[in-house]
């Protein structure tokens, strides 16, 4: 058979717009070695986003990455994935990554 328009032994790339995470330690429903790949949005379609999981940006090159659970104009309200954890708020985020694809090697 034909294996023409598969592309074996190639990783995929982050292409504009998206941002790829590799999970090394389990948390939630990923486990260590996964791939969650993410679209990155601007704040106007931060509402699509409620509900997923979403990579947010703070200060000092840090990031949060939980689910989204409520905004408003100014603030997000961000669900961490480890069982137990406190919801956080992050004022103002200049972008968000919402979570479309995940890769687990098998």
């Amino acid at each position: 058979f034909d294996l023409s328009p598969i592309q074996i032994g190639i990783k995929p790339r982050a292409g504009n717009g998206q941002v790829a995470i590799t999970v090394a330690a389990g948390i939630g429903d990923y486990r260590a070695g996964d791939e969650i790949w993410c679209e990155a949005l601007e704040p106007a379609d931060y509402a699509r986003a409620l509900n997923r999981d979403v990579l947010v940006p703070r200060p000092a090159g840090r990031f949060l990455f939980g689910r989204l659970i409520n905004r408003d104009e100014e603030r997000l309200q961000i669900l961490p994935l480890e069982a137990g954890g406190r919801q956080q708020v992050v004022a103002n985020p200049p972008w968000l990554a919402m979570t479309t694809k995940l890769v687990r090697s098998l």
